[in-house]
């Protein structure tokens, strides 16, 4: 899918009014083609199998089917579409998170944020499309106490293990998401990331000097922190970072 490429929308909202608003906010956008709404989740999962939309902006709180119970069903389909949930009540984040959702909007829904979500959803179809994913770009979904928020991958100076987590640290602050070193950095862009430890890897980026005390291997990041390289990983971070 090239940028000028357009898409298809369903939006999921058992209020007439909401779903009349959202509807135009979609009519602003250029990148919009078809908009096709839905009162409740039934009817939302059936339009999905007959018209296969990309992006669904999905409400939570319905009385047929619940939006996290559609979500949930669209996992189970070979074309499903991007979700940007659409709600009145943060205490979903958490769980939509679990849906890996494009976005998690409240009502009353900002054009600004609509449009940036949509965005993404566009980035992601064209990444799909050409297998070329910018660093930059790439986001993550992270639990901040009870709600969820997306970081840019880029700006994660360097990962630590801390127990059964990985800790990710950024300029101002760290989160932590449960998932093993190995299977987060497949998830990352290629090339951002090396691997200096069995439980630490840096962003390339952030690395100020490399440094040896002795028979020790270490980096200095930016913000001073230093961090020893492994004995066995040595030899494929200092190729890994001259490159």
């Amino acid at each position: 899918m090239t940028p000028d490429q357009k898409l298809d929308i369903l939006i999921v909202d058992d209020e007439p009014l909401a779903r009349s608003r959202i509807k135009s906010l979609c009519n602003r956008m250029a990148n919009i083609n078809r908009i096709d709404m839905a009162s409740g989740g039934r009817e939302a999962l059936d339009m999905i199998s007959q018209n296969c939309p990309e992006i669904m902006l999905l409400d939570i709180d319905m009385p047929d089917l619940s939006g996290m119970e559609v979500a949930k069903q669209c996992q189970q389909l070979a074309a499903a579409p991007e979700i940007i949930f659409t709600t009145a009540h943060d205490r979903y984040a958490v769980e939509a998170f679990r849906f890996e959702a494009t976005d998690y909007l409240l009502k009353p829904v900002k054009e600004e944020l609509l449009r940036e979500a949509v965005g993404r959803v566009l980035q992601k179809r064209q990444i799909a499309d050409t297998g070329v994913q910018p660093a930059g770009d790439h986001r993550l979904w992270v639990q901040d106490g009870d709600s969820a928020v997306q970081i840019g991958s880029a700006d994660i100076e360097w990962i630590e293990a801390d127990r059964d987590y990985m800790r990710l640290c950024l300029p101002d602050r760290s989160y932590l998401v449960h998932e093993a070193m190995q299977s987060l950095l497949e998830r990352l862009p290629a090339g951002l990331f090396v691997r200096i430890h069995r439980s630490a890897a840096v962003n390339r980026g952030f690395v100020r000097d490399i440094r040896r005390k002795g028979r020790r291997k270490y980096l200095v990041m930016q913000d001073g922190t230093e961090l020893t390289i492994g004995p066995s990983y040595v030899k494929a971070a200092m190729a890994a970072l001259a490159n």
